[in-house]
């Protein structure tokens, strides 16, 4: 069994927090965009509830 030395052992925790982070990138953009799509739906939707909710309320 080879033995890894310092250097070897850097690259790889290198390499595996840009993975992490590509990973956490990619899932930011869907959370972000997934919050875009949301608000743009409920958007139609907030006076008409305000309203209701002032009829009620």
């Amino acid at each position: 069994m080879k033995k890894i030395n310092d250097f070897e052992k850097i690259e790889i925790l290198e390499d595996k927090i840009d993975k992490l982070q590509r990973s956490v990138n990619k899932l930011e953009k869907k959370l972000s965009d997934h919050i875009k799509f949301i608000d743009k739906v409920y958007e139609p939707l907030r006076n008409p509830i305000s309203k209701i909710k002032n009829l009620f309320g």
